[in-house]
This record gives C-alpha cells, structure tokens and sequence, in this order.
C-alpha cells in the first residue's frame, strides 16, 4: 500500500495500515497491527481501472480474496454489479475502484508487474 501512496499520487489507496487511513486506529486495536493482504485503489476512472487491470501480467482477474496468487478484480462490474448506486455508494464501490488481494509472490515482482501496469495508462 505504502508503494502506491508513495509513488503514484494520482492513485488514491483504501487500505487500513496506512496511518492516513480514517480507520487505521480501530484496525490497529482490532489487528494488532497485522492488516491483512487487501487493498483498493482508485485510479481516476472506470477506463483507467480496465486499462491497469488489463496491463497486469502477474494477479490474476478473480472475485476470490486470500488466494496464495495475488488476485484483482473491479468491484463495480463484478460482485456490486446487482445493486443500487446508492448502495455502491454507501458500500464505498466506486467504478474507478480496482481491489487487490495480495498473494505470496515476490513482492517487488508485484510493485514491478503495477508500476508498468499504472506507468502505460496514465
């Protein structure tokens, strides 16, 4: 989470170990500091998040979380795809919303595999 935040500004992160979040503290009580392998990042619009998601080599496209593969998916087509706007909205799905289940993968094969996906669509 902490390699978005840090290199790409442009790229909002949902993720409840960043200090920055509004529920870091309760996640930090109820975690013990151990957040968990799940994040979101909102990229600017619904295209943008298709194009990233489309441009990864490594995630896969699949709804599960807590695979030892990192998986990706677009919520709002996907498992949000049968519910109101206002519910999406209440849920915090946006359509420019892309969430990652981090897997067991070398993690800077991960933030290599991201930078070209995020890099190639700006």
């Amino acid at each position: 989470a902490r390699f978005f935040v840090r290199e790409y500004p442009d790229v909002t992160v949902n993720y409840p170990g960043l200090e920055s979040s509004p529920w870091h503290e309760i996640a930090k009580k109820q975690f013990k500091d151990r957040f968990g392998g799940i994040l979101t990042i909102r990229t600017g619009s619904k295209k943008r998040a298709f194009e990233i998601i489309n441009a990864l080599k490594l995630p896969l496209i699949i709804s599960n979380i807590g695979d030892t593969k990192t998986l990706v998916i677009h919520p709002e087509s996907t498992i949000a795809a049968h519910i109101s706007d206002e519910e999406k909205q209440q849920s915090g799905v946006f359509e420019d919303l892309i969430r990652i289940s981090v897997g067991i993968e070398d993690i800077e094969d991960l933030k290599e595999d991201f930078k070209q996906a995020i890099e190639s669509n700006r």
